[in-house]
Formats: C-alpha cells, sequence, structure tokens
C-alpha cells in the first residue's frame, strides 16, 4: 500500500493554541511482517532484503513530521522498530520519538474462535496472527510524545452499541475488539498538544488459505 497522509487518522487539538506551522502526518503499510518472531530484525539487520530497503525509501520521500506504520510486527524489547528507525535515520529520516505496544493480534486467547475444532491457530487469537506481536503497530514521530493511552484491551462487549455477533459466554468474556490496536497519543507541537487515535483496521473478507476461497470469521470482522 502507498503511503497517505492522514490528518484524519482521528486526530483532534486537545489544548493549547492553534499550530503555527503546518505538521505533516500520515500512514503506511510497508507489510513488514513475517511468518515467525524475530524474522523480521533478521531481515532488517541484514542489509540485503528489498522490501526493507524499499520502505525506508518510500518513508524518507514522504518527509511525514508523525508516521503510523501498520503491518509492522512487534517484539518485546523493540529491537526490529529500534533496528528499522537507524535505518530511517542514516536515509535521512530521524524519528526519535517512538511507541509500540503489544498488539492484539497473534495473542493467544485459548479459546477456539472460529470453530474449527482447533485451538491455537491464527484465528484464535484476539487478533489474526500466527504468533503474538504479527502485523503489528508502530509510531514514529520528530515531536515529543506524551504518555500514550492504550484502548486495546476493551473487550468488544463493553463497546456501547457494538455489533458483536452471538457468541458463548466464554467467548464474550474475553474477546477483545481490536483486531490490532487502539492507541491514544499526544503529541507535544510547540505550545499545543495534539491528540492522535491511531488503529489499524483489518478486511472483513480474506482469502482462506487452505481453501482458496473467500471466508470470513469473528477475529476479522471487528475494527483496529
Amino acid at each position: 500500500m502507498g503511503l497517505r497522509t492522514a490528518l484524519g487518522l482521528a486526530l483532534a487539538l486537545a489544548s493549547g493554541p492553534a499550530l503555527a506551522d503546518p505538521v505533516r502526518i500520515a500512514t503506511y503499510s510497508p507489510d513488514l511482517s513475517r511468518d515467525g518472531p524475530g524474522l523480521l530484525l533478521r531481515d532488517i539487520l541484514s542489509g540485503r532484503d528489498e522490501q526493507v530497503a524499499a520502505a525506508v525509501q518510500v518513508i524518507a520521500a514522504a518527509d511525514a513530521d508523525v508516521l503510523l506504520l501498520t503491518g509492522f510486527d512487534w517484539d518485546g524489547d523493540g529491537a526490529a522498530l529500534s533496528a528499522f528507525a537507524d535505518l530511517l535515520k542514516a536515509a535521512g529520516a530521524d524519528y526519535p520519538h517512538r511507541h509500540a505496544g503489544r498488539p492484539n493480534s497473534g495473542m493467544a486467547t485459548g479459546l477456539d474462535l472460529d470453530g474449527d475444532g482447533r485451538m491455537g491457530t491464527g484465528d484464535d487469537a484476539q487478533g489474526f496472527g500466527l504468533f503474538s506481536g504479527q502485523g503489528g503497530m508502530a509510531l514514529l514521530s520528530r515531536l515529543p510524545l506524551g504518555e500514550v493511552t492504550d484502548h486495546s484491551a476493551l473487550l468488544w462487549r463493553d463497546l456501547p452499541g457494538n455489533l458483536m455477533p452471538a457468541v458463548p459466554p466464554e467467548v464474550a468474556e474475553v474477546q477483545r475488539l481490536s483486531s490490532t490496536a487502539h492507541w491514544e497519543v499526544p503529541v507535544t507541537v510547540g505550545g499545543a498538544t495534539l491528540t492522535l487515535l491511531a488503529w489499524s483496521a483489518t478486511p472483513p473478507v480474506f482469502t482462506d488459505p487452505r481453501t482458496g476461497t473467500a471466508a470470513e470469521t469473528m477475529t476479522r470482522r471487528r475494527s483496529g
């Protein structure tokens, strides 16, 4: 997917005076997701991955002040994001302020959410993923970030007016709304605070790799 500016990343001026200078905000899905934990870090550090190199070129050319990356694998110590930020800095796109919390994608529920008689598959996670953190999000910023409020743990059933389908009670008790994540991020711009509401939505229909036909699961019908 191409990089696009996103003044509707759902952002709002929370406090302070009006912005004197324009702020460039963008969201981009470089699809830097791999089939196992640690593989993205391996590819970034190799210096030979063409997809990684292309993503660096696109981001550097876009010259955004704040950039939300989607489809970027999360790891516990942020090693992949730090290594990627080093490549960006070398290309002239320095983002000293970063955030990447653990996403719901790949987070095990211990339940058979898709009802196929098996547990522990990608469709049984809070959001589709073969491992915890696959296809997560990362926020890169040239501007200081305040304390991030993470709404990713909100249960689907607890959202007012939700359209959650009828599910067994044990599913309703654990199923989160966000298939990836929902973050509320304060960004300091001069004397103003810009609040970003950042998320990544998944498609409601996808191709089942086993059959090659369109399929739908509960974990892919949600937002973020």
